[in-house]
């Protein structure tokens, strides 16, 4: 059930020694993701909720928000109550870097039911895949099952992942399964250490976060192996 990049033996080089990975939903998906060009600009949109209504609270989230608050101390986040699905929408039409930590619900019977939680509600997949962001570089979901596929119908395309593609954005690092709040701050923290000026480096800088990862959880595959870029 583990990703091709997760794929070797314990303590002995494997996939992971070999290539960067980079995951596709379709090839549509793809093309659409290479067909928005590149730029530098970036206007970075940050959302975290350590606490949201009816769901369990994530202290991590905070770490991630005020981590990239310091890199980018210009952008200020939207946090708990401000961050409704009303400001998260407007703020995201108009951002070309997003990164997201809070909850996040995939719904394996019908994923258009699913969505990112907000302190109002649910900014659904449907409402993210028609945004048309212009100019959207990078999105960094560090949420619950953002890249998830239903074991039920594997051909399945749609989930949070392949939502912010469609609506332009050029690469996105999202989660194969439940994400452990810890865990997420860290991957994220070390994410953006390795992670140079361009978001055309998403890929090659998830692959170097992923085999600090591995160094750091060896006996946790279902750890370090948890996120995966899509993208040109």
């Amino acid at each position: 059930m583990f990703p091709l990049h997760a794929a070797g033996h314990p303590g002995r080089p494997g996939a992971l020694d070999a290539f960067v990975s980079s995951y596709t939903p379709t090839l549509r998906i793809l093309a659409h993701a290479h067909d928005h060009p590149a730029t530098p600009t970036r206007r970075q949109l940050t959302v975290a909720l350590p606490s949201t209504p009816g769901l369990p609270g994530l202290p991590g989230a905070l770490t991630e928000a005020l981590d990239l608050h310091r890199r980018r101390p210009d952008q200020p986040p939207l946090l708990n109550e401000d961050a409704t699905t009303s400001q998260v929408a407007a703020a995201l039409s108009t951002a070309t870097w997003a990164h997201f930590a809070c909850h996040a619900l995939a719904d394996h019977t019908a994923p258009s039911r699913g969505g990112l939680c907000l302190s109002d509600g649910m900014l659904t997949i449907p409402e993210i895949s028609r945004l048309a962001v212009a100019d959207a570089q990078l999105a960094y979901l560090s949420a619950c099952s953002t890249s998830l596929r239903s074991q039920e119908h594997v051909d399945e395309s749609l989930n949070l992942a392949s939502a912010f593609q469609l609506a332009g954005f050029r690469h996105v690092i999202a989660s194969l399964w439940p994400l452990a709040d810890t865990f997420g701050a860290v991957a994220a923290r070390t994410f953006y250490t390795e992670l140079s000026d361009t978001a055309d480096d998403a890929a090659a800088a998830l692959h170097r976060t992923t085999l600090i990862m591995r160094d750091r959880y060896q006996d946790q595959p279902d750890l370090w192996a948890s996120l995966v870029h899509s993208g040109p």
